[in-house]
């Protein structure tokens, strides 16, 4: 009877979920929702539920300077409560920088606006995604889970058999595993709706001096000489 009641089928119906809408590769992974556990949530705990709501944005900007540029950009964020996550820079022909950015999510639009005077804005997006039907669906299979833990719990504090505790063992320790995720992708995305990512770009060509400019020249001459040659 033990091997029926603990058989990892159940479990594996239980713990399976889908992050499909946004699956951020910090976001820890947890397996796909069945069609079943998701068509099954109460239409009108989705629509009274606070709404959980994921924002990122990305921009490029050409500006005169780059490094000053960056500058101000770190006194804009600062500002607002933002922290800086990676920050590059190159100095090739196109002298580059990117940023990338968590900033309060209530201030991410203004964020991105004082940015926009910096430069010519060549991309900019701000991209929305609704967690609010994932993070009920997670709520609910957390506390089944965490049911189903407690009567293996049970069963196995009375049990005497070596065997069925051995067993029980496995399957608590695989059901720990899966609220071990849940809650981990729960804290990510309430961490995520609170503070969106921004990702920003900067470009500044190089300007050429008289030298510089009188050996693109030379170049220039010297390809179409051999163009014409072949």
């Amino acid at each position: 009877m033990l091997r029926a009641f603990t058989g990892l089928g159940f479990i594996s119906g239980l713990t399976s979920c889908s992050n499909s809408s946004y699956a951020p590769s910090n976001i820890p992974s947890v397996p796909m929702y069945t069609a079943a556990s998701m068509s099954s949530l109460n239409k009108n705990s989705v629509s009274t539920a606070k709404r959980i709501v994921i924002k990122t944005g990305s921009m490029n900007l050409d500006v005169s300077h780059v490094r000053e540029n960056s500058e101000k950009i770190e006194h804009i964020i600062s500002a607002q409560g933002a922290h800086m996550l990676s920050y590059d820079d190159r100095d090739d022909k196109v002298k580059t920088a990117s940023f990338s950015i968590r900033v309060p999510a209530q201030n991410l639009v203004s964020i991105m606006d004082q940015i926009s005077e910096l430069g010519k804005v060549t991309y900019r997006k701000v991209t929305v995604k609704d967690q609010t039907k994932e993070a009920i669906a997670q709520k609910s299979l957390l506390a089944k889970l965490k049911q189903r833990r407690s009567r293996l719990e049970s069963i196995y504090n009375t049990t005497k058999d070596i065997s069925d505790k051995l067993e029980i063992e496995e399957t608590l320790a695989e059901i720990e595993q899966q609220i071990f995720s849940l809650e981990e992708r729960a804290r990510h995305i309430n961490l995520f709706s609170q503070f969106s990512k921004l990702d920003i770009s900067l470009s500044q060509k190089s300007i050429r001096g008289p030298i510089g400019a009188t050996l693109d020249g030379a170049m220039w001459s010297l390809g179409k000489l051999i163009t014409i040659r072949e």
